[in-house]
């Protein structure tokens, strides 16, 4: 229960100190926790360090300390050696992005080939759907390109790119048959089925680094304009083609009775795919 005091006693003290910009000794902030001087000085060489800096002979609490509560103070002084965690910023100037539109009631198909296709195994299965020759046509590789090197070519992308999907719900309503009067639908029969119908899209994202700055960036610092390297466009349309060829080809198969699958890309550029049922 003291040592509960104390510790409420400190993060105030160091609120207090942050709110009114004060410094402050090992001293004074033993004296207010009723710590011993050699405790207070080691728990803030040791624990606090994200929230105290020393200023002088004196220290000065930390603005960061305004964020944090008395929960998290307690797990540092108990638990956590630091409160803060160090990011590393990297900046991917060029991106692509993709948007599939799916019907909500395939969803465990769609589920299940986006998973597959994170496992060796199947990517190996998916080359040898497509096949190489197409592979190399697509990528305009020349003859010598191997096929082991074709292979490694897949897995980099896959590995590197393709590191998880985001999945998430729309409602909307469309129009399933050609334009009509509200009077031609009111008293067209039955079997024509529904007008207008109520549907629940699931979209499936994928966001795509072509490439990423080399110079990395200290969180904080200030984030210069990133540049485009000269082979960008070359790399963006070698991983453009991988996308549509090993995702969104083994992603339409899933889908059984659809009339349209849309894919919408953007980023780098603009681009709306729809796959139309071919009539019978």
């Amino acid at each position: 229960m003291r040592e509960k005091i104390s510790i409420e006693r400190a993060f105030d003290f160091l609120i207090e100190h942050a709110q009114g910009r004060k410094s402050f000794s090992t001293e004074q902030l033993a004296d207010e926790a009723e710590w011993s001087i050699l405790g207070t000085q080691e728990r803030i060489d040791t624990r606090l360090s994200d929230l105290v800096q020393k200023e002088g002979k004196k220290y000065i609490a930390k603005p960061e300390i305004l964020r944090v509560r008395l929960d998290d103070f307690n797990d540092l002084l108990h638990q956590k050696k630091r409160l803060f965690t160090d990011y590393i910023l990297e900046v991917s100037p060029s991106i692509l992005i993709y948007e599939f539109f799916m019907p909500l009631s395939r969803e465990d198909r769609l589920r299940e080939a986006l998973d597959n296709l994170f496992y060796l195994d199947t990517i190996e299965q998916r080359i040898r759907e497509i096949g190489i020759p197409r592979i190399r046509e697509g990528l305009k590789l020349s003859t010598n390109y191997s096929e082991s090197k074709i292979h490694q070519l897949v897995f980099d992308f896959m590995e590197s790119t393709i590191g998880g999907y985001s999945i998430y719900m729309v409602k909307g309503r469309y129009r399933a048959d050609v334009l009509a009067s509200r009077e031609e639908v009111v008293t067209r029969p039955p079997a024509y089925g529904p007008y207008i119908v109520d549907e629940t899209t699931a979209i499936v994202r994928f966001i795509l680094p072509v490439e990423t700055s080399t110079g990395k960036l200290e969180y904080g610092k200030t984030l210069e304009p990133a540049s485009m390297a000269i082979d960008t466009k070359k790399h963006a349309e070698l991983m453009r083609w991988l996308f549509l060829n090993f995702f969104a080809e083994a992603l339409i198969r899933v889908v059984q009775k659809e009339d349209e699958i849309w894919l919408l890309e953007s980023g780098m550029r603009s681009a709306f795919y729809r796959w139309i049922r071919r009539d019978e």
